[in-house]
C-alpha cells in the first residue's frame, strides 16, 4: 500500500474518530475530498454539542462550542490543499474566533451575524455538502 493511501486510511479513521482529520505524514495537505469528510465531521461535534446545550443560561458553554469550533476549522485548514476551500476554512475560523472577546449575546450576535462569517461558511459548506 502506498504512503498515499495510507495517510487517506489513517485521516479517514480520525475523521471518525475524532471529529477532524489530523494528517501527519511526508504527503503534505490533503484534497478536498478528505478536507471535507473534516469539515463535515467538525461541523457534525459542533450540531451535537448544541444540541445538548443546558438552556438559556449556557452563554459561557455556547462561547466555547464555538471557540473550539474555531479550532477545529483550523485544524482542518491548516491540513487543506491551498485554494478557495482552505481560504474559507481560515476565513470563518478567524470570524468565529472573534467570539473570544463576546461577552454577552449582543457580542454573541454581532459576530454571528457577520455577513462575512455566513459567506465563509457557504464557500466552505457548499462543495462539502453543507
Amino acid at each position: 500500500m502506498s504512503m498515499r493511501g495510507t495517510t487517506l486510511i489513517v485521516s479517514a479513521l480520525m475523521v471518525v474518530a475524532c471529529g477532524l482529520t489530523a494528517v501527519a505524514s511526508t504527503a503534505g495537505a490533503v484534497d478536498d475530498k478528505a478536507t471535507c469528510a473534516a469539515f463535515n465531521g467538525a461541523w457534525t461535534d459542533l450540531n451535537n454539542r448544541l444540541g445538548a446545550l443546558g438552556g438559556a443560561d449556557s452563554f459561557s458553554e455556547l462561547r466555547k462550542i464555538y471557540l473550539d469550533t474555531a479550532g477545529d476549522l483550523r485544524v482542518v485548514a491548516d491540513n487543506a490543499d491551498p485554494g478557495a476551500l482552505k481560504d474559507a476554512l481560515n476565513t470563518a475560523a478567524a470570524h468565529l474566533s472573534r467570539l473570544e472577546t463576546a461577552t454577552n449575546l449582543d457580542d454573541f450576535d454581532r459576530v454571528m451575524g457577520d455577513p462575512a462569517l455566513t459567506a465563509a461558511l457557504d464557500v466552505a459548506g457548499t462543495p462539502c455538502g453543507l
